[in-house]
């Protein structure tokens, strides 16, 4: 049987649509399409706030040196707002002299607690490239204590607490030396009026001298009022006399006769604020810290309970000296960290909220800044530190000389 080629029928070819990408397909837009579109939306809100930026870019690492102040660099919130600068920061936490009498090769930057500190770094590296010196916060020392030991100075005329004050005292220096250095006890001052029994003898405690800038700035303060409100100075050379290393035979006397009032109790190598903060009163009744230190552990109370801490208070030197700490580059990447922490408003927030001064407008000693931010807080201000009266400071070579002889220092 012959088939008629004419009635076969022609092959036909369908084409089919090319497959939607499986990301675009209903199954699966209906089971992640909501979770897509939150993920799309979170990344727009990074982007804009630019925190997504930061695993992309290069993070610049620092390295410093510094003392007290490292309380700001160990803060969770200050690193990150650093963080969102592209700046990670590693700090070594040693007392400022300690850090001007050793060897800073391997560090970008340092914090030092004053101006001595600084001036022994600049002189140290006289042949090395030292960025200019900032100084974005104030504090100045004070004596803490608690309130029973408060009240026993007030009730001998050695301490007074302002009218409608609570936290803060001011403390007679000329007085308190005096009892100082006639041996008197707690006990014998009447401290078991205020509930408390105490034969230690009346003296402040300090970090150990031979490191930290407030051991020596309290130093500074003895040396003051011991030398009859005069600043101890090299003694003058009889004229005539041939050049030679300076005279400084009057310096080591005078250092020598406070020795007593600063050493009797021996010097821990610790951070004397962690002990205050955290240790129920003890053998160190009085103890020399920085400003700061106390109005971040009354913020921290404040927040916690609701209160600030009634039975630690502060003692304000009537003769003040307001330590300046300064930061150092000691390389030129870490100049744009010491220009963050002395103008970035985020930064000088959180500076106060960890109870530094801000020190706006340049060149300021204090900062009202500060006390308005502790108002807001619901913390009373120290109105005794409004005082600008300032202790000098002697040269660093009469300085040197006295804590050398002091804390039997290398």
């Amino acid at each position: 049987m012959t088939t008629d080629s004419s009635l076969r029928e022609e092959p036909q070819l369908t084409i089919r649509p090319k497959p939607s990408a499986f990301f675009l397909r209903r199954r699966f837009l209906r089971t992640f399409g909501p979770a897509l579109v939150l993920a799309v939306s979170g990344l727009i809100v990074l982007l804009v706030n630019g925190t997504v930026v930061v695993p992309f870019q290069q993070t610049l690492v620092l390295r410093g040196k510094m003392g007290s102040k490292s309380d700001l660099f160990e803060d969770a919130k200050v690193q990150e707002i650093l963080m969102r600068h592209h700046l990670r920061v590693h700090v070594t936490r040693t007392g400022s002299r300690d850090i001007a009498t050793h060897d800073l090769s391997q560090y970008d930057f340092v914090f030092l607690s004053g101006e001595p500190a600084a001036g022994l770094v600049r002189r140290s590296r006289a042949n090395e490239w030292t960025g200019s010196a900032r100084q974005p916060f104030t504090s100045p020392i004070v004596l803490a204590t608690y309130r029973r030991y408060a009240e026993t100075l007030a009730d001998k005329g050695i301490a007074a607490k302002p009218p409608g004050q609570d936290l803060y005292y001011t403390l007679d220096t000329d007085k308190f030396m005096q009892v100082m250095k006639r041996g008197e006890t707690w006990d014998s001052l009447g401290v078991r009026d205020h509930g408390a029994a105490n034969g230690n003898r009346v003296l402040a405690q300090t970090s150990n001298i031979c490191d930290s800038n407030s051991g020596a700035t309290y130093l500074i303060l003895l040396a003051f009022l011991e030398n009859g409100r005069q600043v101890p100075v090299v003694d003058p050379r009889p004229a005539g006399a041939p050049a030679g290393p300076p005279n400084l035979s009057d310096a080591k006397k005078l250092a020598s006769r406070l020795k007593p009032l600063v050493a009797a109790q021996g010097f821990p190598s610790s951070d004397l604020s962690e002990s205050y903060a955290n240790v129920a009163e003890g053998d160190k009744p009085i103890v020399v810290i920085y400003e700061h230190q106390y109005l971040a552990m009354q913020l921290r109370a404040k927040a916690q309970s609701g209160q600030p801490d009634h039975d630690r208070v502060l003692l304000y030197p009537k003769d003040n000296i307001l330590t300046k700490p300064q930061f150092l580059a000691l390389k030129p990447e870490a100049e744009r960290l010491g220009e963050l922490i002395t103008f970035d408003p985020e930064l000088q927030r959180r500076a106060m909220e960890l109870g530094f001064g801000v020190a706006t407008p340049a060149g300021s000693t204090k900062s009202a800044r500060l006390y308005d931010f502790l108002r807001g807080q619901g913390l009373p201000t120290p109105e005794t530190a409004d005082n600008d009266s300032t202790t000098p400071l002697p040269d660093n070579l009469v300085l040197e000389e006295m804590i050398k002889t002091v804390g039997d220092c290398p």
